[in-house]
């Protein structure tokens, strides 16, 4: 009975609270009134949502990081996201010399993890650090979007809490300051109650960005259900990539398994054609996750660099953005097995047991390729936990190599382990692999 009464508490807020958003925003369509003289502004007609930047039609294509911005414009790329606003001038000067435009991530504390929203004179910090970030940029050339917090888990709730009044009074102060580009917030998938609430509690948003990996497919089914009550409203996909983490099927010890890169650009090219096929008026555009390297449970996990090598990912993409221009695509790398056994199959050693590993191609082995080899212990955490950084590095495991195998020997120290297998062509490119296990003593 309990359950059932729950259920029906959750599904009668799902319903009360966008029909009471429906009925006070049906006129609402767009937040400001359109100045055509605008730098950056999304304009709305008979046939949807269109961004114009610099009076002409401008579809977001690009990918979220930190550097390598020559190598995003060389593939057809016109927009990075930047997270993180250290040295923001800079990466605003470097993008705009290869013709870049900017998404600038304004950080803000998450709803929940951050308790001092009621607390004003710490609002007021906030507010002036927002201030002075926008005051110093909103004149650069390469700038296209404020993006005011990503994964905030904006509240879902019948009534203004603390944290949403000060979202809108930031969205109010951005746009006082800097009328001539819009703000965005990015949020984590497709939520429906999620987004019923920010459009009636922060309509004074210009757009919202979703941050889709695994659940892309359901996009155009959730925005569907959110249009019919909303009406269409303009959007863009601000993360755009492979299963992460957190999506992945896990070992025994609860270590995520990681796709070959072969499979995330499969995965890549499969949610960027759901996203063209699917694709409604009021989508803007999309970013792939991530450009640069990233350590998030591993350093391959997003990463599309890795010592001055491009991920084979790249030339997929670069496929996606120049259809007309398409060039082969993957190294050929198809699996990895250790010992003959898979990730899925628990691999556990006893400490100092030795074993092999091996590369099996989808043809036959290229002899031009070559292959490194490195066994790391598991990071747990995200590359935010700066202890996991500083000791996330590789043990010296190995034995010898011998074309696309390897023999090497189990760490001495129990607990949960990678091997990792990097194949690199001669035309700058680089697969990888990664295959989990555990030493455990006694086994």
């Amino acid at each position: 009975m309990k359950f059932k009464l729950l259920f029906h508490t959750g599904l009668a807020l799902s319903i009360i609270l966008p029909l009471a958003g429906f009925f006070a925003l049906q006129n609402l369509q767009t937040n400001q009134t359109i100045d055509e003289n605008r730098t950056v502004f999304i304009n709305k007609s008979d046939d949807g949502f269109q961004l114009i930047r610099n009076g002409e039609p401008f579809s977001i294509q690009g990918a979220g990081g930190e550097s390598h911005f020559k190598e995003l414009a060389e593939i057809g790329g016109n927009t990075i996201r930047v997270f993180d606003t250290t040295n923001l001038l800079h990466k605003l000067d470097e993008a705009h010399k290869y013709n870049l435009a900017v998404i600038v991530d304004i950080y803000l504390p998450a709803y929940k993890s951050y308790y001092l929203y009621d607390d004003e004179k710490e609002n007021d910090i906030l507010k002036q650090q927002i201030i002075d970030l926008v005051q110093n940029h909103k004149d650069h050339p390469a700038l296209l979007i404020w993006n005011l917090g990503n994964e905030i888990n904006y509240p879902f709730v019948l009534r203004k809490n603390d944290f949403i009044k000060t979202f809108n009074e930031l969205i109010s102060i951005i746009h006082e300051i800097d009328p001539n580009h819009p703000v965005s917030t990015s949020i984590i998938g497709v939520g429906r109650l999620d987004i019923s609430s920010i459009y009636i509690h922060s309509p004074e948003l210009d757009l919202i960005s979703f941050n889709t990996f695994g659940n892309t497919k359901l996009v155009n089914a959730h925005l569907s259900q959110i249009s019919f009550l909303f009406g269409p409203r303009p959007h863009y996909y601000s993360e755009l990539g492979p299963d992460g983490p957190w999506e992945a099927s896990l070992t025994s010890w609860g270590a995520p398994i990681e796709a070959t890169s072969s499979i995330k650009s499969e995965l890549l090219r499969t949610r960027s054609n759901i996203i063209k096929e699917n694709r409604s008026s009021a989508s803007l555009g999309s970013l792939i996750f991530y450009w640069g390297a990233k350590l998030e449970r591993t350093h391959t996990w997003f990463s599309l660099f890795k010592d001055g090598y491009k991920s084979e990912n790249i030339k997929t993409i670069k496929n996606l953005w120049n259809p007309s221009h398409s060039s082969p695509t993957l190294i050929g790398l198809d699996y990895m097995l250790v010992n003959n056994k898979g990730s899925h199959d628990n691999i556990i050693f006893s400490p100092g047991e030795i074993s092999y590993a091996e590369i099996i191609f989808k043809e036959n082995f290229n002899e031009t390729v070559s292959i490194d080899w490195e066994v790391y212990p598991e990071a747990w955490f995200s590359d935010t936990n700066e202890m996991v950084v500083n000791n996330y590095k590789p043990v010296n495991s190995f034995i010898n190599f011998e074309k696309n195998r390897t023999t090497f020997i189990a760490p001495l120290n129990e607990g949960p382990y990678r091997i990792f297998a990097y194949i690199y062509d001669q035309d700058g490119f680089f697969a990888s692999t990664n295959t989990p296990f555990y030493v455990l003593r006694n086994k």
